[in-house]
């Protein structure tokens, strides 16, 4: 009984290893059309007042939930937090828009949560707080993508969706502080992915087209 306990522990734990690295192997893929789409395809160039404070975010969400016990389920939030802070750093060269006042008050409302986030304590509330400023840190992006769809990278937004899939099956120990943010992060890159496809269906009905 003892030996079959083993075995089937190590199996549960073999699995949880696989799941989390094809959730980051999806992670890399999804960034991958990022860049594509950046450097070569004349595609929206990546908002500092977004990718900054989501930079901070993203790791700091990483954090908690690798020491919470998120496990393998952790690699995909790792891999998401790499690739953010790169996005981030090729940000500070690509701003050119003037940016508006919502761009500022996102900005700072992210970066008052992060704060909010460090003098926090117990182990739920500064995960829910830093799921709140991942989703203030992302409206920039949401209102750019709403004005122009065409320039965004749908590939990777749906691949950042399955790839939570992934990630959250493969989490060690499930509780609020380890679901919570890849739910998050995952609920606001599918609904940004919708906006992005049904907006591209309603401006391309007013030209007679489809998609």
């Amino acid at each position: 009984m003892y030996i079959y306990h083993v075995f089937t522990e190590f199996i549960f734990a073999d699995r949880k290893i696989i799941l989390g690295g094809i959730g980051a192997l999806l992670g890399f893929a999804g960034y991958l059309y990022y860049y594509v789409n950046i450097f070569f395809r004349g595609g929206n160039k990546p908002s500092l007042f977004t990718w900054i404070p989501l930079s901070l975010v993203t790791g700091f969400g990483f954090y908690a939930q690798l020491k919470t016990g998120g496990l393998w389920g952790s690699a995909v939030t790792g891999v998401t937090a790499f690739n953010v802070f790169i996005v981030a750093i090729i940000s500070l060269f690509c701003e050119k828009k003037k940016p508006e006042w919502s761009d500022w008050v996102c900005f700072i409302g992210s970066l008052v949560a992060i704060a909010w986030w460090r003098i926090s304590s117990g182990l739920i509330m500064p995960v829910i707080i830093v799921s709140f400023a991942d989703a203030i840190a992302f409206f920039p992006t949401w209102k750019n993508g709403y004005r122009d769809p065409f320039k965004e990278t749908m590939g990777m937004w749906f691949l950042n969706c399955i790839k939570f899939v992934f990630g959250i099956a493969a989490i060690g120990t499930y509780s609020i502080t380890t679901l919570l943010f890849p739910l998050s992060i995952a609920t606001i890159d599918g609904t940004f992915l919708l906006t992005i496809f049904f907006r591209r269906k309603y401006l391309l009905s007013k030209q007679g087209r489809t998609l």
